[in-house]
Formats: structure tokens, C-alpha cells, sequence
């Protein structure tokens, strides 16, 4: 983006370089950066070439080789971020979903949660099923997680963990860097003079930039809540009956191929009689079409062995 909006002192070419020194300069470190006079920015100072978002199509600036040592080291010095979730499915056999209900409930005010998400699927006495997507804070997980455990028995726990260092202290540099080039322009935009498209073109450039600060915050914000507060995601369903999997005995192993070999035999003769039940009306018109056949055979036979008679006498 180039912008020509000229100092009271300074002719229009002079004010540019200004400008794209200054963004360059800022861009180009995560440090501090000391504040110069005009004259230096603009005489003192050679321009850095960094690929801003204007350039590529991308509303966000790409971090220099400075800004990327300085997040990793940033990274290594900082508290780690991690996001955990927990998937736990769980079969209610002395209670109903009414009661677990009412325990989830219990449970999440024990532990400063709350629901994000509740689903039912079936009527009551048929067997249903239901889904809790619950969050709680960090400091609380592994208790809560515990605790929904005893109430039914686990089929599958399944606890999920992603280090998202990285990528939090990549976006606060980002986001810093950003409202430094905010300060910028607007200084810059306060020394302009000149004609309302000079300074128009100067807002629009300021728009660019605080879009990108509120897309960076708004992330920010949404991985600051998913590291706060953990996500269970909870699978039940109702099986009075059910018994969980155990090892089976040789006599029990026995007894399990015997009725699979039952069983195996059963669907086989069941498919072969449905097998001969769809065959059936083909194999109904082949046999009228094998008599016809046979008939007009014998009836051709029949007509040559008369015409060699007739021939012999």
C-alpha cells in the first residue's frame, strides 16, 4: 500500500518513505523500538523489505526471523498452555437418566462447571441414550473426571491433551506487534496535512490494521477459554442387563463356538432357502422353455426320420 501524504516541511516522496520506514522498522523486530525525529526516519534509516499482509492477500504481517527466535524463546520461558478434554462413555445400570441428571448437576456446581451441550435419544423403558458436553476449569478436571466415573460403569475413557504453547505466545507477539504498528499510524495520521485522499488513504490502512487486531483478540480470547476450562464429553446409555466383558474359561470358550457354529449353519440354510425362493419364477419359465425346446427338437426329429422313409421306399 503506498501512501503520499506529505509533512508541512518535506515534499510528498519524503513523507512516504517516512511512513514505510516507520512500518518496516516495527515489523521487523518484537524489541522495543526507540523513538526517532522525522529527519532520521526518513534519511537516517535504510528501508527493510517485510512482507506484509497487504501483500500477500493475508490480512496478517509474516513474522521476520527475528520475531520467530523471539517467540520460541518466549515459548521455552513461559508456563505451558495446554488444552485437556475427556471422552467417557458409561452404562447406567441402577439408576435412570432423570437421577444421573440430577448427580451431573450436583457435580458441576461441586466444580464451578457448567453445560454446554445435552442430547436424549429414545422414550423412557426402551433402552435410552444421551450425550453431556460439560466444561470445568483446569483445576478441577481430573476430580470431576473421577467423580463421573462412580456414577455407572465406564465402558471407554479416552483423556486427550494439546500443548498449544506455541501457538499462544505466536499470537501475543502477533497481537503486540499489531497494536505497536496501531500507535504508528496514528501518530503518523495525527502529522498528516494535505488532501482528504491522503488522509483517507491513511485510515484505510488503519482499518486494515485493527481488523487484524480483532481477529488476533478474538482468537486470543476463544484459546485462553478452551486452556481455562476443560471439555467431558459424556456418552450414557440405560442396560439394566448389561454385564461388563470378562476373560472366558476353556468350557465357556467351547460353548461360544459351538453356538457360533449353530448360528453360522442357521444363516446358511437360511440363505440358501431365500436363495431358492428368488431363483424360483427364473427356474419356473427356463423349465417351459426347456419343454418347448424339447418338443420343437423332437418334432424337427420326427419330420426327418419320416422324409427318409419316404425317400428309402
Amino acid at each position: 500500500m503506498k501512501i503520499r501524504a506529505p509533512f508541512p516541511s518535506f515534499p510528498g516522496p519524503a513523507f512516504t518513505q517516512v511512513l514505510l520506514a516507520c512500518i518496516g522498522a516495527l515489523l521487523a523486530s518484537c524489541g522495543s523500538v526507540g523513538e526517532e525525529s522525522d529527519s532520521e526516519s526518513a534519511y537516517g534509516r535504510p528501508q527493510i523489505a517485510v512482507a506484509s499482509a497487504q501483500a500477500t492477500g493475508s490480512e496478517e504481517f509474516v513474522l521476520s526471523e527475528t520475531d520467530e527466535a523471539s517467540s520460541a524463546d518466549a515459548a521455552q520461558s513461559v508456563e505451558r498452555k495446554i488444552i485437556y478434554s475427556s471422552d467417557v462413555h458409561l452404562v447406567l445400570k441402577k439408576t435412570n437418566f432423570e437421577e444421573f441428571d440430577k448427580e451431573i448437576r450436583s457435580l458441576l456446581e461441586k466444580h464451578e462447571g457448567y453445560h454446554s451441550l445435552v442430547t436424549f435419544e429414545g422414550n423412557r423403558g426402551y433402552g435410552r441414550s444421551g450425550k453431556w458436553v460439560l466444561r470445568v476449569p483446569v483445576r478441577h478436571y481430573q476430580a470431576f473426571v473421577a467423580a463421573v466415573k462412580n456414577l455407572g460403569v465406564p465402558e471407554l475413557v479416552q483423556e486427550n491433551s494439546q500443548d498449544v504453547t506455541d501457538e499462544f505466545v505466536d499470537l501475543d507477539a502477533r497481537l503486540a506487534n499489531q497494536k505497536r504498528l496501531e500507535e504508528r499510524i496514528l501518530q503518523v495520521l495525527d502529522q498528516v496535512s494535505g488532501k482528504i485522499g491522503e488522509v483517507l488513504e491513511v485510515e484505510r490502512e488503519l482499518s486494515r490494521v485493527r481488523e487484524v487486531i480483532e481477529r488476533l483478540e478474538g482468537r486470543m480470547r476463544q484459546l485462553k477459554d478452551r486452556i481455562s476450562m476443560t471439555t467431558v464429553r459424556l456418552f450414557v446409555r440405560e442396560d439394566e442387563d448389561y454385564q461388563p466383558p470378562q476373560a472366558l474359561s476353556f468350557g465357556e470358550e467351547m460353548g461360544e463356538s459351538w453356538s457360533g457354529s449353530i448360528a453360522a449353519m442357521k444363516n446358511f440354510f437360511k440363505g440358501l432357502t431365500l436363495l431358492i425362493i428368488t431363483l424360483s419364477p427364473w427356474m419356473l419359465i427356463l423349465f417351459v422353455l426347456l419343454l418347448l425346446i424339447r418338443r420343437l427338437f423332437r418334432s424337427l426329429l420326427a419330420k426327418r426320420a419320416k422324409a427318409s422313409t419316404e425317400k428309402a421306399s
